[in-house]
């Protein structure tokens, strides 16, 4: 199902692994706000069960850190050592993007300030969601620099899938004339 799903869009082996590393990204940020949220005190503390809130919760955690990564993806991807070094840093940014939106989105105006600083609390006292989050984007860094190793390569950057692309050199001329 995914292949006919990107084959009807003509992506690319790089193109396909970025898409992926943007959907582990938002799984992972779902996770980790709802390990942050269940250790809360009341009123905001998360139950197992299921409601609406909980369901929010994930949703706006996967959210927030989407447009983190979007915000950040000039730092991910980068070939060799000193883009893993970006990658770290991307990742901060991230995980400080992504707890400032979905901060707000659960708690309009008390997350936004302090959803960063529980966050990093959370990080601090549970190192392994802190690991969690960063094998997730060291994850999505290497999947995103499957397509800068394309584009090095040059395949992938001069794609033109009209239906213009498909004539001859000579047709093209013919038919499309530059004014």
């Amino acid at each position: 199902m995914f292949a006919r799903l990107t084959e009807r869009f003509h992506l690319t082996r790089g193109k396909k692994a970025y898409l992926l590393g943007c959907f582990v990204v938002a799984f992972v940020s779902a996770i980790v706000t709802l390990v942050v949220m269940i250790g809360l005190e009341p009123p905001y503390t998360l139950t197992t069960e299921r409601m609406t809130f909980v369901y929010w919760v994930a949703i706006a955690g996967a959210m927030g850190g989407g447009v983190g990564l979007y915000f950040a993806r000039g730092w991910m991807g980068n070939l060799g050592l000193l883009g893993f070094a970006r990658a770290i840093v991307g990742s901060v940014i991230t995980a400080v993007i992504g707890a400032i939106i979905a901060g707000t989105l659960t708690v309009p105006f008390d997350g936004t300030l302090y959803a960063p600083l529980m966050l990093v609390s959370a990080f601090i006292a549970m190192p392994w969601l802190a690991a969690t989050w960063l094998a997730g984007m060291l994850g999505a860094h290497y999947l995103m620099s499957i397509l800068a190793d394309e584009q090095a390569d040059g395949f992938g950057l001069a794609e033109d899938h009209s239906v213009a692309s498909q004539l001859s050199s000579l047709s093209r001329a013919q038919l499309y004339r530059r004014s």
